[in-house]
């Protein structure tokens, strides 16, 4: 019998001439075969998976295919990176509040559509606009409310509770909010958050980009939870941005869903 040779990582980086980065992305995308092994599981490539990889021009496309007509399902895309262990993690980027509501709108009516909770994180002075966006789609947000379909909080009740931030602290409110509604039935939920709290200039928002980041590993353990976190580009630095566009699988801009530059270690 012929044993077939597995190629390491650093091996089919430099068969294809890339970067392990993107080796792994394309991983987790399921646009390239491996095979896990050890206690560690560690990435190995057999040479045929690579040469039909290159056969094909390579992948290094969005995570679903953009039709000629219009940009790319975000819904349909999240639940196909899920498939391949891409957590539905969402930065969304916008820069008035008509065009974070049109971002925001598909995975709203999605959730709400089917029965799903959806847990929301507003600024201090929008509550209102974000009931009359609900109503203005059909909801009653006071019955939503009623059946657990609906929590709206302001940054003092979820990422400043104690006046300040620790990304410890809002990583266990963000898996009770969905052990909650998990206990209640639900396995798919929605949550989202309008991330300006951080110019607030509270103790600890520093830690923000950590958050993100390791909100990635709780979604793993709850595969059919989406997060989206709303960035402002007008309002927020670079820097913050850069964060966000590194911290999250799936970046939503004003024109398509793209892949962020999240990728596990």
């Amino acid at each position: 019998m012929v044993m077939t040779r597995l190629l390491t990582i650093a091996e089919a980086a430099q068969y294809l001439n890339v970067s392990k980065v993107s080796l792994r992305r394309w991983t987790k995308l399921g646009t390239l075969p491996c095979v896990r092994v050890g206690a560690r599981q560690e990435r190995r490539f057999l040479q045929q998976d690579l040469e039909r990889f290159l056969s094909r021009g390579g992948d290094q496309q969005p995570l679903a295919p953009v039709a000629a007509s219009g940009p790319a399902d975000p819904l349909v895309t999240l639940i196909e990176a899920a498939k391949h262990g891409v957590p539905r993690h969402v930065s969304l980027h916008f820069d008035h509040r008509d065009e974070l509501w049109r971002l925001l709108r598909p995975y709203v009516l999605d959730h709400l559509n089917h029965g799903a909770p959806m847990l929301y994180v507003h600024e201090e002075n929008s509550r209102d606009d974000v009931l009359a966006r609900l109503r203005s789609e059909g909801f009653d947000p006071d019955r939503l409310a009623e059946q657990g379909l609906l929590r709206l909080l302001v940054p003092a009740e979820a990422y400043l509770r104690t006046g300040s931030f620790a990304p410890e602290r809002m990583i266990d409110f963000m898996e009770a909010a969905i052990l909650d509604r998990r206990a209640a039935g639900h396995d798919t939920m929605l949550i989202s958050g309008e991330m300006t709290w951080c110019l607030s200039g509270a103790t600890g928002i520093e830690g923000i980009i950590e958050y993100e980041s390791r909100l990635n590993d709780l979604l793993a353990s709850y595969p059919n939870v989406s997060i989206v976190c709303s960035y402002d580009m007008h309002r927020l630095s670079g820097a913050i941005t850069l964060g966000a566009l590194c911290s999250h699988p799936h970046v939503q801009l004003p024109a398509r869903l793209v892949p962020g530059y999240y990728v596990s270690a």
